[in-house]
């Protein structure tokens, strides 16, 4: 029997980074309502990661807290007075059902899936991305529909067999394997104090002492490293991607813009007041010039001076606040852009070949540097203050 399973009062939509969108959306239903700044605190806020595998077209580059990815809604959760549990599966069908009785409960679901399996997202087939999250508040068996909340200001539809797709992709990085958080949310959010302090701690922890060189401040100075190698390391669309996935790794991907650092900034400065610690207001202001970094080495990967990948930049942001906007023409706005996006592609991957693009890599790399100079004084400063 077909079922129809749509929260039809669920008006909770839109927010910068897609996890903590969910997870302030799914508690405003419930009347629990937090800012996305202090939500991402609590989970642990900053980190870096680059992470690289032979099987990845490109390297991620995060700049969120480090660890086992839902180690962070975990401690969100429990830093608010709730819980969590992480169900995965891999099977298709088992998956579905889990978040069917989700919503037989009368609650959203918090899902994960492939970003390149979303088309209301309009990204190549080939961006696959498997710690995408986003809330489903609805499916109708019979319309064959999921009713979807992402960081968009509207709701978006897709169908169940775009839905298990995207939920059940094998690609990596991070493939989903139906993953989806089975959340018990409390009453009234708790005295969110000794939450805060703790996921400072363990924040200034994970940047300053990092488990693999990936990792943290480590991380950002591999990366400098790294850079002027990629063209040895890849070639054509992959290198491309590289510089291009700089770029939206920092503004566009759901970071809040800057690789998440000016909300960061935004939590210290809440936490300065529910903490009586004022000094945390200098710290905010240091991950403020930390954030201007972050766009200085956006901007550089795809500079000025490079009229083709300027033009993609500026793509790219249009293309966001588009999605961001989610008004009903959104998807084709977003198609037009992408094609114009490859061609663009097909010009600058012939360009590679023959343009030298050493200098470029270049001040990318002296970019990072400064960042880690920038960084390390942040962190440093704000162990001191939370000591």
């Amino acid at each position: 029997m077909k079922e129809r399973l749509v929260l039809n009062d669920y008006n909770n939509f839109g927010g910068k980074h897609c996890q903590t969108t969910a997870i302030k959306s799914i508690l405003g239903y419930n009347n629990l309502n937090l800012r996305e700044e202090m939500l991402l605190g609590l989970g642990g806020g900053l980190g870096f990661i680059y992470w690289y595998m032979k099987n990845m077209p490109a390297p991620f580059i995060g700049g969120r807290t480090g660890g086992r990815n839902e180690e962070f809604m975990v401690n969100m959760l429990k830093r608010i007075g709730g819980n969590c549990e992480v169900y995965r599966s891999g099977s298709p069908k088992r998956g579905y059902e889990e978040l069917k009785k989700i919503l037989r409960n009368k609650q959203p679901a918090y899902v994960y899936g492939d970003m390149a399996y979303l088309p209301y997202m309009a990204i190549p087939e080939d961006a696959h991305f498997g710690y995408h999250t986003f809330v489903v508040y609805g499916i109708d068996e019979e319309t064959n529909t999921v009713y979807v909340g992402d960081r968009g200001k509207n709701g978006v539809n897709m169908s169940i067999d775009d839905l298990n797709l995207a939920r059940n992709s094998k690609f990596p990085p991070f493939p989903p394997k139906n993953q989806l958080l089975k959340i018990s949310l409390p009453d009234e959010i708790i005295d969110l104090r000794p939450g805060i302090l703790e996921a400072i701690r363990d924040c200034v922890y994970q940047m300053m002492n990092p488990p693999i060189r990936n990792f943290g401040l480590a991380g950002i100075k591999k990366w400098a490293s790294l850079v002027p190698k990629w063209p040895k390391m890849f070639k054509g669309s992959y290198l491309f991607n590289c510089i291009f996935n700089v770029f939206i790794y920092i503004e566009i991907g759901g970071t809040g813009g800057s690789s998440f650092r000016p909300m960061y900034a935004d939590f210290l400065r809440e936490a300065a007041i529910l903490l009586e610690k004022p000094s945390l207001e200098k710290v905010a202001s240091l991950f403020e010039c930390s954030a201007n970094i972050w766009s200085e080495i956006a901007a550089l990967a795809l500079p000025d001076s490079w009229p083709s990948l300027a033009r993609i930049r500026e793509l790219g942001y249009e293309k966001n606040r588009i999605f961001e906007k989610a008004e009903p023409s959104a998807l084709t706005e977003m198609q037009g852009i992408g094609r114009e996006m490859v061609t663009l592609m097909q010009t600058i991957e012939e360009d590679l070949e023959t343009k030298n693009i050493s200098r470029l890599l270049e001040e990318l790399r002296d970019g990072i540097n400064k960042l880690y100079i920038a960084e390390e004084i942040a962190f440093k400063t704000l162990a001191e203050v939370i000591q």
